[in-house]
């Protein structure tokens, strides 16, 4: 028996998509032409489903006539902080500043594995969303 999959997206980032499609007179085959992902790709990104990969998140920016700012919903009443969890997460190797790339894929595959098996997508997609607000939000800093 095939067990329902979970919702690894936002709603609300669907919504954006799907009212600014409609703004636009376009289907959701239309966008799914246009950008070259399948309708039922197009549609669970819309209903919540799942997050558009980093490496379309780009091209659904630009079809869609929205920065990525508008697109992921970043505003500027974000917190500069970065929020703090309410217990200290376990680490395995020490946090530094200036980490490697392939050091910090470690170390968050790691944080995100030792989670309980049942809640690991969710995290990985609110990881996803969080880095892309604050690459929006960098870039955005960086134009003012």
């Amino acid at each position: 028996m095939a067990t329902a999959s979970r919702k690894t997206g936002d709603i609300e980032l669907g919504r954006r998509i799907a009212a600014r499609r409609g703004e636009l007179g376009m289907s959701r085959k239309d966008l799914a032409e246009v950008t070259g992902l399948s309708y039922p790709h197009i549609a669970q990104i819309e209903t919540g489903y799942r997050l558009p990969s980093a490496k379309h998140q780009p091209m659904l920016s630009k079809v869609l006539g929205m920065s990525l700012d508008e697109l992921f919903g970043v505003t500027d009443d974000l917190p500069v902080e970065p929020l703090r969890m309410s217990a200290p997460p376990t680490r395995t190797a020490p946090r530094r500043r200036g980490a490697t790339m392939d050091e910090a894929v470690e170390l968050a595959t790691q944080e995100i594995e030792a989670l309980p098996v049942s809640v690991r997508l969710e995290a990985l997609a609110q990881v996803q969303l969080r880095v892309m607000q604050g690459v929006t939000t960098d870039q955005a800093r960086r134009l003012t």
